[in-house]
C-alpha cells in the first residue's frame, strides 16, 4: 500500500534516508496546524495535533499518517486518532519513523483533491526538566512536526499552545528564544501561545517555556554531561563538525602511528568508524576524548623515541654476533645518547692514562705523557696520525683504538678548553661510520641483545659484591659498561668509589663536585663527609658531565634525524590489497563480457527538547 508519512528528523553525522523509497506523486498543503501540549505535575505531557490536509489534484491518496514522537516512552495502547470525526483504530509502531507510530486512515483516506482534518492524541512521560539557569524553575521545549519539502506546498497557519499546571501566575512564566504571542489565564490555569500565520512546515521550529517548579511533583534532572549529550544527539550541525574533527584527528593519528603505511586498512577502519558514528551519537561524542588522548599518547611516545644516528647496516640475518666491540662502540650500536657515547670515549682514555684530568667542573683534560704531540710534528692526514698513535701505543703498552686519535687531535689543539666547548662532530661521525662498517655481515639484533646482556651483567655483578676492595676491582674492570646502564647511579650510592684517574696521586672528585689533590696517599675526606658522599658526588658529577657533553655535538653535523616512521608498519597490508585487486582485475579480463532531515537543539536554559518531524 502506498502511503503518506511524516518525515522524521534524524540527527546524525551524515544525513540518512527515511527508509523505503517513496512515490514522488504525494503533493499536499497544510493550511492549518494546531499543536496543544498540556503539562501535568508528574512531568508528563499530553500532546494533541490537529492537521488540516488539502491533497492536490492528481496526487496520490493519503492513506497512512506516520507521527514522530518526542521520545520512545509513549504507550501505543493509549494513542487515539480520528479523521473528520471518524475514529481510527488501526495504529501501529511506525516502520519508518523512530520513535513514532503510524495511523492507518482506512475508509477516511484523503482522496486526490480532497481535504480533511486528522486529530491525534498521545501522552509522553518525563518531558519537563529542571531549568539549568534557575533552581526554582522547570522548563519545557517542544518542536511541532514538519514535512519533507518535496511533499508540502504553500504556507501554514501554525498555532502552538502550552497549558501549564494549576497554581502559576501569568507574570511568573518566562519565554526562551522566541517570545510568546499571548499569555492567558483561565481560572487556575495559565496558557502560553505562539502563532505563525505564514509558517513554512519544511523545517523544525522550537518553542520553549520556563515556569515555577513548585507546581511540579516531579522534574527530570540532568547533569551538565547529560545536557551536552542530549544537545549533541539533537544537533545535526554539531554532529557533522565533531565527526569531521574526529575523523581528521583519527587520520592524523593513524598515519603517524603507522608511518604513512596501511592505506587500505585505513579505508576499512575509517568506513567502520563513520558507520559507528552514524549509528551511535554517544560513540561519536566519546570519540572526541578517546582520539584526542590517543593522539597525545602517540605524539608523546614518538617524542620520547631516541634520535637515530646509525646509518643502515648491511647486516645478515643469522650472521652471528659481532664480538669485541668497545664500550663506546657498543653504545653507538645501541644508539645511546651521543653525549653518553662521547663521555665513554673520554672516560676510557682517562682510565688508560692517555688523558689526564685538569679540572672537574667544567671537565677539562690534557693529553698525557708520550701521547702529547707538538703541533709542528703532528701529521696532516688522519691515517698518518693513526699510525703515529699506533707507535706510541706499542711503546707504552697502552691500547689506542682506531677511533681515538681523532679525539686526541682536537684535545691536543686546545688543552685549556673545556670539553663541552670543543666540537667533536667529525670524530663522532667517524666513530659511527666505523661501527656500521664493523657490523657488516653480522646479525644486528642478536649483537645488540648480546651487548645489552653484558651491560646488565656488569651492573648486577657490581651491586652484588659486598667486599669493598673486590667491589672496587669489579667496577674498575667494567667501568664503562656500568655507566651504559640507566641505573648506574645505584652502584655508587652509599658506596665508596672514585675512578682510577681520581685516586691517590691523581686529581680526585670530592663532595659536591669539589676537587681534592691526593699526593701519593689515601684521600682524607675528613669532617662529616663519608665515603658514600664521595661516591654519590661522583655519580652526580658523571650525570652532569654527560649532560654537558651534548653541547659538544651538533646533531645537524651528524645528520641525526628523529625516526620518521611510526610504531607499526602496514606496508604488507597495502601490498596484499594491491595483489588482490590485481588478481581480480586479471580475472575480469579473462572472464570477458560486458526525505529530508532537520534537527532539534537544546536551548540554553531549557533542557527538555521535544521534537517530531515527518515524511514519506
Amino acid at each position: 500500500m502506498r502511503r503518506f508519512v511524516f518525515l522524521v528528523a534524524l540527527t546524525a553525522l551524515l544525513p540518512s534516508l527515511a527508509g523505503a523509497a517513496v512515490g514522488q506523486d504525494y503533493r499536499f498543503r497544510v493550511p492549518k496546524l494546531v499543536m496543544e501540549v498540556t503539562v501535568d505535575p508528574d512531568a508528563s505531557v499530553r500532546v494533541v495535533y490537529d492537521f488540516t490536509f488539502r491533497n492536490e489534484h492528481g496526487a496520490h491518496p493519503i492513506d497512512v499518517v506516520d507521527v514522530g514522537t518526542f521520545h520512545a516512552g509513549y504507550d501505543l495502547r493509549k494513542v487515539t486518532a480520528s479523521c473528520d470525526g471518524i475514529t481510527l483504530t488501526d495504529i501501529r509502531t511506525s516502520e519508518f519513523v523512530k520513535p513514532g507510530f503510524e495511523v492507518h486512515l482506512g475508509r477516511a483516506t484523503i482522496a486526490s483533491g480532497g481535504s480533511a482534518t486528522v486529530h491525534v492524541e498521545y501522552t509522553l512521560p518525563d518531558m519537563v526538566y529542571q531549568d539549568t539557569t534557575r533552581k526554582d524553575y522547570a522548563s519545557l521545549q517542544v518542536t511541532p512536526t514538519w514535512f519533507g519539502s518535496q511533499y508540502i506546498l504553500g504556507t501554514t497557519d501554525l498555532n502552538v499552545v502550552i497549558l501549564l499546571p494549576k497554581g502559576i501566575k501569568p507574570d511568573e512564566v518566562l519565554w526562551q528564544d522566541v517570545k510568546f504571542d499571548q499569555v492567558a489565564a483561565g481560572g487556575d490555569t495559565v496558557a502560553v501561545a505562539w502563532r505563525r500565520p505564514s509558517a513554512r512546515l519544511d523545517h523544525a521550529e522550537r518553542f520553549s517555556v520556563s515556569f515555577p517548579r513548585r507546581v511540579m511533583s516531579n522534574v527530570v534532572r540532568m547533569s551538565k554531561f547529560d545536557l551536552l549529550r542530549k544537545w549533541f544527539h539533537e544537533s545535526q550541525n554539531a554532529r557533522i563538525w565533531v565527526g569531521i574533527f574526529v575523523v581528521a584527528a583519527w587520520t592524523f593519528l593513524y598515519f603517524r602511528f603507522t608511518g604513512g603505511t596501511g592505506f587500505s586498512v585505513y579505508v576499512i577502519l575509517t568506513a567502520l568508524l563513520i558507520w559507528l558514528f552514524v549509528a551511535s551519537p554517544d560513540a561519536e561524542l566519546l570519540g572526541v576524548p578517546v582520539v584526542a588522548g590517543l593522539v597525545f599518547l602517540n605524539e608523546w611516545g614518538l617524542g620520547r623515541r631516541r634520535s637515530r644516528y646509525m646509518p643502515p647496516v648491511a647486516q645478515v640475518e643469522g650472521g652471528g654476533i659481532k664480538r669485541g666491540l668497545t664500550a663506546p662502540e657498543a653504545a653507538v650500536l645501541l644508539e645511546l645518547p651521543l653525549s653518553k657515547v662521547l663521555t665513554l670515549v673520554i672516560f676510557g682514555m682517562l682510565k688508560k692514562g692517555i688523558l689526564r684530568q685538569i679540572d672537574a667542573e667544567p671537565l677539562r683534560v690534557a693529553v698525557n705523557g708520550p701521547f702529547a704531540v707538538d703541533d709542528k710534528t703532528m701529521p696532516a692526514t688522519i691515517p698518518e696520525r693513526a699510525a703515529l698513535y699506533g707507535k706510541m701505543a706499542q711503546q707504552t703498552g697502552v691500547a689506542v683504538h682506531k677511533y681515538e686519535p681523532a679525539f686526541l687531535y682536537l684535545i691536543q689543539r686546545d688543552p685549556a678548553r673545556p670539553l663541552s666547548k670543543i666540537h667533536f662532530d667529525v670524530p663522532m661521525k667517524q666513530l659511527i661510520a666505523q661501527v656500521a662498517e664493523r657490523m657488516k655481515g653480522f646479525d644486528l639484533s642478536d649483537t645488540q641483545d648480546y651487548y645489552r646482556s653484558i651491560i646488565r651483567r656488569a651492573l648486577a655483578q657490581a651491586k652484588s659484591i659486598g667486599d669493598v676492595p673486590m667491589r672496587e676491582k669489579a667496577i674498575d674492570r667494567n667501568f664503562e659498561w656500568i655507566l651504559m646502564n640507566d641505573d648506574y647511579p645505584t652502584v655508587f650510592t652509599g658506596r665508596p668509589y672514585w675512578p682510577t684517574w681520581c685516586r691517590p696521586g691523581h686529581v680526585m672528585m670530592g663532595p659536591g663536585g669539589a676537587v681534592a689533590q691526593a699526593a701519593g696517599q689515601a684521600v682524607d675526606v675528613g669532617g662529616k663527609t663519608s665515603f658514600g658522599d664521595v661516591a654519590a658526588s661522583f655519580a652526580g658529577w658523571t650525570e652532569h658531565t654527560m649532560g654537558s657533553m651534548a653541547s659538544a655535538i651538533s646533531p645537524d653535523g651528524l645528520s641525526v634525524a628523529k625516526p620518521s616512521g611510526g610504531f607499526l608498519n602496514l606496508t604488507g597490508a597495502d601490498n596484499l590489497t594491491g595483489e588482490i585487486l590485481a588478481s581480480l582485475a586479471e580475472g575480469s579480463k579473462e572472464g570477458g563480457g560486458g526525505g529530508g532531515f532537520s534537527g532539534c537543539a537544546c536551548a540554553g536554559c531549557a533542557c527538555a527538547c521535544a521534537c517530531a518531524g515527518g515524511g514519506r
